[in-house]
């Protein structure tokens, strides 16, 4: 091996890499990466036409051949062998390129919007993880963010060897998922990590698939005619509206008018501002409307004597988007997330700062997208003592006090990361000649609401990505969504059906359940390590033949007897259990098609379910809302799915 590494590298300083020359590879293909093991692997890239290209693998001691056409494209398929290295790869035509520190091993997509996007150095066990995450056999990649009108041929990213400098900004489900193979297989892992937060499926999905639907057609015929300057036009305003958003996150930057003029503190004299009704959303309010920007909002606010000297709590229901809140000019709480605008505000007000029966409340809020404002239940908007939360409260719900301080630019975009295509096109296709082993995915948040049609959108995508790579039918595992609590009851349960669904009408996928490690107040749920590992379990059991139980209760069937139901699961494991407690979350219905609550039992590998309100039962359903936390589990651990029997109307059928 040693001698065939000082024969690559004669050759490369023989021929060297000439100034001008045409020999190019794709950014995929690159020092540090992987290679899946025991595979005809491609290497490809492009040339002048009609030129003589050279391919040498220093696993095999091969030198491949080809030709690059009228185009100058070229590739060649090697064989790679089982797992092992560091080797190289040269790759000589009118210059030699010598890519060194390849591995062979195990290569797997990882893909979604922000819940995949969710770097390590944000989840739950970060401070742990990071510090002790190197492991040099683990190879990551992060494509960069692009939107195009057609299939691109290359994409920018590059291979990284992982350790706790790349980790902490790289996907943590795909992170663990990675390292839980690699411990397990004692193999390479190469990790390709191509999400973008926010975006629905049909966004990572071809034309030609999307076409066959109907229900993009507009869209994509406005793509498809769209010039090289307008798709620019598109790139420059995505650009700016990120640089835009960033620029408002940075809560350190105080030039912001309010910053300057103090309008978080007590003297503050705020008689001039406008007033509005509190909560309400901007939308509503004529001199603001949908405003994306900043607003400060002020009220003053008086509590009992007695309260005087004690900490207090401040709930202010959820705010659109990010906030930073003061009382009498002190910082008390900050939400500097994009995505937590339904999430509600809590925070902890310290005696240091209850000095009098009056208090300043000021908040200064950052909004991107949409309406804006305190938006909340007027319930949810008061302020109480912290060490005593059964006393009355004093309500907030009243007339504020509101300045804009600063409105975004307004950047009308054509396209976006939310237009069909755009990023099958962008961050997908270039990476169709690679050899993977398989996908996992983590998205669905975005197409809350459109429940029914995912349920042709998201297998239809699963069989394009399929049809792409032209490698069979890889592995696709996915993550059914964690409890949130959307703005609309049953939309996230109807989502998680069409997911389930799909394990049933897709062969080769696989599903990791979250309905455990989920948070009802944040759409990001910080446990990743829990994520990955079920979804490892998956292609553990199903890629790898590892004896492990891979899935928690999986709904089969149900049969009706003597005015009960009975529900039958795959996937049960050494047996079902209840997690601390009886058995939650379960409903039954008859002929009036209404649900009521029910009593459910074990009963070996099957559940007993029955109501006093139902004495003739036609369906069951378990877990069915946006935010529930059920309790039904395998021996194992693993939690169950939601799940519906009945066949009736869903409230997203007919959404678009």
């Amino acid at each position: 091996m040693k001698k065939l590494s000082i024969q690559l590298l004669l050759i490369f300083l023989a021929v060297g890499i000439t100034h001008g020359a045409s020999l190019q590879i794709p950014k995929i293909l690159g020092d540090h990466m992987v290679l899946q093991q025991k595979a005809f692997a491609k290497i490809w890239g492009w040339a002048e036409p009609a030129q003589l290209v050279k391919i040498t693998t220093s696993w095999n001691e091969i030198t491949y051949s080809t030709v690059t056409d009228q185009q100058g494209n070229w590739e060649v398929t090697v064989s790679t062998g089982i797992a092992g290295g560091p080797y190289t790869v040269a790759v000589q035509a009118d210059s030699t390129i010598v890519l060194e520190d390849i591995l062979l091993g195990e290569v797997w997509i990882c893909s979604g919007q922000s819940n995949m996007a969710w770097p390590l150095s944000r989840a739950e066990t970060a401070g742990e993880e990071i510090p002790l995450s190197d492991y040099p056999g683990i190879r990551l990649f992060t494509v960069e963010k692009n939107i195009a009108t057609r299939p691109n041929e290359d994409l920018n990213g590059s291979w990284e060897v992982c350790n706790p400098e790349t980790t902490a900004s790289f996907s943590a489900v795909g992170y663990f998922f990675g390292k839980m193979l690699h411990q397990e297989l004692g193999v390479p892992v190469g990790l390709v990590n191509t999400s973008w937060g926010g975006t629905p499926s049909e966004s990572w999905t071809s034309r030609e698939t999307l076409s066959s639907f109907g229900d993009f057609d507009r869209q994509l015929e406005k793509l498809y005619e769209a010039s090289d300057v307008e798709m620019e036009r598109a790139r420059r305003e995505q650009v700016q509206m990120e640089t835009m958003i960033k620029k408002q996150q940075d809560f350190e930057n105080r030039e912001n008018i309010g910053f300057n003029e103090g309008w978080m503190n007590i003297e503050f004299d705020d008689s001039v501002w406008d007033n509005m009704a509190c909560p309400a959303e901007w939308s509503s309010i004529e001199d603001i409307g949908m405003l994306e920007g900043v607003v400060w909002m002020r009220t003053g606010i008086t509590i009992p004597d007695e309260w005087i000297g004690k900490p207090l709590t401040l709930e202010l229901g959820p705010v659109d988007e990010m906030d930073i809140t003061y009382i009498n000019g002190v910082e008390v709480g900050t939400s500097r997330k994009i995505d937590n605008w339904n999430t509600p505000r809590v925070y902890q007000v310290p005696a240091s700062l209850v000095t009098s029966g009056e208090l300043q409340l000021a908040i200064r809020i950052v909004n991107t997208h949409a309406q804006g404002g305190i938006f909340g239940k007027p319930e949810q908007l008061k302020i109480y003592p912290a060490e005593n939360s059964d006393e009355t409260p004093v309500m907030l719900e009243e007339s504020w006090k509101y300045r804009v301080a600063y409105r975004f630019p307004e950047i009308h975009m054509i396209f976006n990361s939310h237009t069909p295509s755009v990023l099958y096109n962008g961050m997908l296709y270039p990476l169709k000649n690679m050899a993977i082993k398989g996908a996992i995915w983590y998205q669905g948040e975005s197409n809350a609401g459109r429940a029914i049609q995912y349920r042709t959108i998201f297998p239809g995508m699963i069989e394009d990505w399929r049809a792409t790579w032209r490698q069979g039918d890889f592995s696709f595992y996915f993550v059914q969504l964690a409890p949130y609590n959307y703005n609309q009851e049953y939309i996230s349960a109807e989502l998680r059906e069409a997911q389930l669904l799909t394990l049933s009408e897709v062969k080769h996928t696989g599903m990791a359940v979250t309905m455990d490690i989920g948070n009802p107040d944040d759409i990001h749920p910080t446990n990743k390590r829990d994520v990955g590992r079920r979804l490892a379990l998956w292609a553990l059991a199903k890629d790898y033949a590892k004896d492990v139980v891979y899935s928690g209760p999986l709904y089969r069937e149900q049969t009706i007897e003597d005015g009960k139901i009975r529900i039958h699961f795959n996937c049960t494991g050494s047996g079902l259990e209840a997690k601390g407690g009886p058995l939650t979350h379960f409903e039954i219905a008859g002929s009036d098609q209404v649900y009521h609550p029910a009593k459910a039992v074990i009963n070996g590998e099957t559940i007993v379910v029955s109501s006093p309100e139902v004495s003739s039962p036609l369906a069951v359903r378990y877990g069915w809302s946006n935010t529930a936390e059920p309790n039904l589990f395998n021996a194992e651990g693993l939690p169950a799915s939601s799940f519906c029997s009945d066949t009736w109307k869903r409230i997203t059928e007919g959404n678009k």
